[in-house]
């Protein structure tokens, strides 16, 4: 008995696997590890929309996308909006944030307006391809002092 529910155990593990474990596969190859974390994160929204199709409609706590001690995890909130066929991802920019992307040599010189706009364009096509949506829209302001990134995703038509 014990065996079985150690090659269960293993087997689902597998199956299970996650984008940091997989990221030498071709498909992630190309994938910074900031672009694996958000894949995570929303890979766990869709996980808790399957058990409670009301999970997260509401839009987010603005105070809670900028602490980065007592708010949101990673300062990133998935907004439902399934049933309009699509998702905001919100993300709040706090100073370690800019410090991490500001060591990367493409966004050095770059204002901060400048670097969002181009992770955006540059990085979260491949985010929601990852999940059979495309980028429809996006957007940022300042809350607090804080920048608050707003990206909308749009299911594909299948």
């Amino acid at each position: 008995m014990e065996l079985r529910k150690f090659i269960a155990t293993t087997i689902g593990e597998y199956l299970n696997e996650n984008r940091f474990e997989k990221r030498d596969e071709e498909q992630y190859k190309n994938c910074l590890m900031s672009d694996l974390t958000r894949m995570e994160i929303v890979d766990l929204f869709f996980d808790k929309n399957k058990e409670n199709k009301v999970y997260n409609i509401e839009i987010p706590d603005y105070f809670k996308l900028i602490d980065d001690w007592d708010g949101y995890d990673d300062q990133v909130y998935i907004q439902n909006n399934l049933n309009n066929d699509e998702f905001v991802y919100w993300e709040g920019w706090v100073d370690e944030c800019w410090k991490a992307v500001y060591l990367k040599p493409e966004y050095k010189n770059l204002s901060k307006t400048d670097t969002i706009s181009k992770i955006v364009k540059d990085r979260f096509p491949r985010i929601g391809e990852e999940f059979g949506f495309k980028l429809k829209k996006y957007n940022y302001f300042k809350f607090r002092g804080k920048y608050i990134m707003k990206v909308v995703f749009h299911k594909l038509i299948s």
